[in-house]
């Protein structure tokens, strides 16, 4: 479902942001962002996020009207773990106003999704021209994800790179992690429940995705869609070096509507996830949960603001 964005400016925007984004000065970039934003939010306020669990709080006083009576949107700077956090916070107090979200992390997958430009300053004035767009949430477990589920390789990846590294390094940090993740691959027995149809074997990465970026680069499948009501499961059934070196060093030499050896895809509405070892979850590029899981999809859950495909921008453009 698409609204176009009127004319007329939103009453209050509260404007979400950490100190600790991936914005080298934050505080400049705030001043970027919030100058864009005052042009169609008649009143703007600026709320850091100091611990994690403070945009879920926040969103618990804008639904009781606590925090003010008359928000009626949301914006956020980070990268995907603080929209994570944000897509939780709408979910848990069924909050029904519409977000913009503007880039301020290393990848910012769902950005892309959203036609966005990566740079803050740029992203925020396209919101100008952005237009209402309703997307599906994967509920998993007691939690919500916007973009992916992934368990396997896609957490080993994950987690070589943290322990600050990616704070320092960016994105070149995925780089060493990579090859090393490549070079030792954990494989763990699945069973996946569907529609009462039960799907087992062996892996070395499992994906659930609603969004089609993951770590930077698209999924190579062409009807990938964030708002056709199904999650995309993806097994990868073969340790084949080129096709993880296409996932994880983010080439697009392969599309996945053509494999049938190597990647299984299943499509479906609800879907649960046994493993055998139990495997940490990556959600959204934050490792937060274990095995089993239970996911379905909600819907048009949440509306956000998406810039139209033909009012895109390159890098040249924008400089």
């Amino acid at each position: 479902m698409v609204n176009k964005l009127t004319q007329s400016k939103f009453k209050h925007g509260v404007l979400f942001y950490h100190e600790h984004s991936g914005i080298k000065d934050i505080y400049n970039g705030l001043g970027d962002v919030a100058s864009s934003l005052t042009t169609f939010c008649k009143h703007l306020s600026i709320q850091l996020s100091e611990n994690e669990g403070d945009i879920i709080s926040y969103c618990k006083k804008i639904k009781e009207q606590s925090y003010s009576d008359d928000v009626d949107i949301i914006f956020i700077l980070g990268g995907d773990g603080t929209v994570n956090e944000l897509v939780n916070g709408m979910m848990q107090s069924q909050l029904d106003i519409p977000i913009g979200i503007i880039p301020g992390g290393t990848f910012n997958d769902f950005v892309k999704t959203l036609n966005l430009h990566p740079r803050h300053k740029v992203a925020s004035e396209q919101l100008k021209e952005a237009e209402l767009r309703s997307y599906d949430v994967m509920k998993v477990n007691d939690e919500y994800a916007l973009n992916f589920v992934g368990m396997g390789l896609i957490v080993q990846n994950a987690e070589n790179v943290q322990n600050g590294n990616k704070d320092v390094f960016g994105k070149l940090s995925y780089v060493g992690s990579t090859v090393k993740t490549l070079l030792n691959p954990e494989h763990f027995d699945y069973k996946i429940t569907v529609d009462e149809n039960e799907i087992e074997g062996n892996t070395t990465m499992l994906v659930v995705a609603n969004g089609p970026f993951i770590g930077g680069s698209r999924i190579p499948l062409t009807d990938l869609s964030p708002n056709d009501g199904y999650l995309n499961t993806f097994i990868f059934t073969e340790e084949r070096t080129s096709v993880l070196n296409d996932i994880f060093k983010q080439r697009d030499s392969m599309n996945w509507n053509n494999m049938t050896d190597g990647i299984k895809h299943v499509l479906a509405k609800k879907i649960t996830i046994a493993t055998d070892p139990q495997m940490k979850v990556d959600i959204d590029g934050e490792v937060d949960l274990k095995t089993p899981l239970q996911i379905e999809v909600v819907p048009d859950a949440i509306q956000i603001l998406t810039l139209p495909e033909h009012k895109q921008v390159t890098d040249t453009e924008s400089e």
